[in-house]
């Protein structure tokens, strides 16, 4: 950490966090399955590296950083908006309680019994900025949340990073004008590493898409159809765990079916394409 002090924190679970760089990932909380991707293999391969993974626990980006820290034994740190009693949004509530088990902790500079407040925020993500070395952006709209993080990180003398993203995509206009500004390029975790003076550290396994699923090789079905309604969306996260699988392999299947037009997605979610006769 560099000689900025650190705000006052409340905290659950273990507060400060083992010894190792701390590392934020944030972005959007509409993210593209593509983003969603990325957020939680590079998370994975952070963790695997010894890095504590911090982020907001909000959905989107946040969220699947703290699941990618976790399916790969890392520890992850929440930044919350609301006192440390509060999980917000509820939703994730089941993601805190996990964190939490595994050695992680949710952290604040709000009192106990402090709710959601639209001003909160900012000042959430400025805390995260304050207890990391180094800030990732995965996919940012312009004027988003995660541009503050990224803001208060180069005021707190914190470098920033960035992944690319499509340039078709709104998602990535945020992240493409850091990367013009002078953010560092994130394709795989090793550029983190190499950030954080760690170069020499090896990962077995790069960051890399997940896997191609075209005409040549049909979308494994795997029981998917079968846990999706036609009304109420299910999210990929939830998939993931009721099939077994990583999330991105969990991702890669759905948007292979939902090119062919079996699922699409709905709010949060997806759900089952309605067959008409």
């Amino acid at each position: 950490m560099s000689g900025w002090p650190e705000p006052v924190l409340h905290f659950r679970g273990r507060w400060p966090p083992p010894d190792g760089p701390r590392v934020a990932l944030v972005g959007s909380r509409r993210p593209t399955p593509y983003g969603e991707a990325v957020a939680e293999r590079l998370a994975a391969d952070l963790a695997g590296a010894g890095v504590v993974v911090i982020s907001g626990l909000a959905r989107g980006i946040d969220a699947s950083a703290h699941r990618g820290t976790l399916a790969a034994g890392g520890v992850t740190v929440a930044v919350l908006g609301t006192g440390v009693d509060i999980v917000y949004p509820a939703e994730n509530a089941r993601l805190a309680a996990e964190l939490l088990e595994r050695g992680g902790a949710l952290v604040s500079e709000f009192a106990d019994g402090t709710p959601p407040r639209r001003g909160h925020f900012p000042r959430r993500n400025w805390t995260m900025a304050a207890i990391s070395d180094l800030v990732v952006v995965v996919e940012a709209g312009e004027g988003s949340g995660a541009l503050i993080t990224a803001e208060a990180a180069l005021a707190l003398d914190r470098e920033v990073m960035a992944v690319p993203g499509s340039v078709f995509s709104p998602l990535s206009v945020g992240c493409h004008q850091l990367l013009r500004d002078g953010a560092g390029l994130v394709q795989n975790a090793r550029d983190v590493l190499a950030a954080l003076g760690r170069g020499q550290e090896v990962l077995d396994d790069p960051l890399r898409p997940p896997p191609r699923l075209g005409p040549a090789t049909p979308a494994p079905r795997d029981g998917i159809l079968a846990h999706l309604s036609e009304s109420l969306p299910t999210s990929a996260a939830e998939l993931a765990r009721k099939l077994g699988l990583g999330f991105a392999e969990a991702l890669a299947r759905l948007t292979a079916l939902e090119l062919e037009g079996s699922v699409r997605r709905r709010g949060e979610g997806y759900v089952r394409s309605i067959r008409r006769e």
